[in-house]
């Protein structure tokens, strides 16, 4: 019986090998350990003065004064925040590239594209969660005889197909908010897509729309000026910033939505750099200032939670995306 042992070649070739990854290896957390030592980018989906904007420049303020090196925002609008989702996801995964991303980029486009040119799951390492509560407001023209979400369904089915509500097409979660809205109530709104909220907040100030759905911070300024009243929003429960304002669903039940906004990293950047980064916006998320701002946007933070439990909320909200489209049969364009 003869043996075939392998020659010094391929023996060579295999310690080079093992070599080469546990040099790699070396030198992977040889960067995690000094990480950060030159500025961090800061992806942002929308252009500046957004709502989107101004939240992730204060995070970024913040962050910057405890990580040792600044926190730069880079604006990159476009395509429903897919050319951000997309340079994001192709960048190294050396955490020296983040993205600050929304509902609209990593759930409602799953189910308003039929091709992405990202997987919203595989293609990010979930780092923290920024806020978990941005919910919808409805909201009617102010000479509406309607005070309540009970009076104004009974008045929108005596007036049935005559009145108008308009919704902010680049705020994803609007649409979908008013499309489940007028179908659970079966109310009969003739949806108008708008694609400014400043045009939408002028038409139903004016009453060319009687009715609107938007975010709390969009509304703000007419309402204040007494052109448009409140009625409710589309958070679970009342919202923190608003506690006399009911949400909808004590009268809709199933009316339930919330916008919401996270870090997240290309995949395969190290955890430790992840972790770092959990740790300093979860600090950072616990100052007075920020929740304050963040409630006068009309949102709310729980916290960061962790790289983990922030990876769980977006898979469970994209299941929620999903069967939310069947419900209204929204089909992907």
């Amino acid at each position: 019986m003869t043996h075939s042992f392998p020659g010094k070649r391929t023996v060579t070739l295999f310690i080079h090998a093992l070599l080469c990854g546990a040099l790699l290896a070396l030198a992977v957390d040889a960067n995690a350990q000094s990480w950060p030592s030159r500025p961090v980018k800061l992806i942002v989906p929308t252009g500046p003065g957004a709502a989107t904007d101004v939240m992730a420049r204060l995070l970024a303020d913040g962050v910057s004064k405890t990580l040792g090196q600044p926190m730069i925002v880079e604006n990159m609008p476009g395509a429903s925040g897919i050319v951000a989702h997309q340079a994001v996801a192709r960048a190294p995964a050396d955490g020296y590239t983040l993205l600050f991303t929304n509902t609209s980029g990593l759930a409602i486009n799953l189910v308003s594209f039929k091709q992405l040119p990202y997987d919203p799951t595989r293609d990010f390492a979930p780092v923290a969660m920024v806020c978990s509560l941005g919910p919808q407001m409805l909201s009617v023209n102010a000479e509406l005889p309607v005070k309540t979400v009970p009076e104004f369904i009974a008045y929108a089915r005596a007036n049935r197909n005559t009145l108008s509500m308009g919704f902010d097409t680049t705020a994803g979660a609007a649409g979908f908010a008013a499309k489940l809205f007028n179908r659970r109530a079966d109310v009969g709104l003739t949806e108008v897509p708008y694609r400014t909220a400043a045009q939408m907040t002028q038409d139903i100030a004016g009453g060319t729309t009687q009715v609107m759905m938007s975010s709390i911070a969009a509304a703000r300024a007419v309402v204040e000026a007494g052109k448009v009243r409140r009625l409710a929003v589309t958070s679970a429960n009342r919202f923190p910033g608003l506690p006399d304002l009911p949400s909808v669903s004590e009268t809709v039940p199933g009316v339930v939505m919330n916008g919401w906004f996270a870090v997240v990293a290309p995949a395969g950047t190290p955890l430790e750099i992840v972790q770092r980064l959990n740790r300093e916006i979860g600090e950072y998320l616990k100052g007075p200032e920020i929740r304050q701002r963040l409630l006068a946007f009309g949102l709310a933070t729980e916290g960061a939670g962790t790289p983990e439990s922030t990876g769980q909320f977006i898979r469970q909200e994209q299941d929620n995306w999903r069967t939310l489209a069947r419900e209204l049969t929204i089909e992907p364009q």
